[in-house]
């Protein structure tokens, strides 16, 4: 059996302590730094769009973004489930 070090058996009172402190931090700091912004192309690349219908919309995500942002259409085998 492999031993575990002192620096492992710390972490979750280490992490107990982290969250304490930043509890004492006021809301509007905690809210700016507990987000990560994070670039989507096409998305972000310019201020607005606007569609008449969602299905317009659906098509456009389907058709203009990355397969990873997970914006696409359900499969026909897939929404039956």
């Amino acid at each position: 059996m492999q031993k575990r070090g002192k620096k492992r058996d710390n972490w979750r009172k280490e992490w107990r302590e982290q969250c304490r402190r930043q509890l004492t931090r006021p809301t509007l700091t905690r809210i700016k730094y507990g987000f990560a912004y994070v670039y989507k192309p096409v998305l972000d690349d310019t201020p607005s769009r606007a569609f008449d219908t969602m299905a317009e919309y659906r098509k456009w995500c389907h058709e203009n973004l990355p397969r990873y942002l997970g914006y696409r259409m359900a499969q026909a085998g897939h929404a039956a489930k």
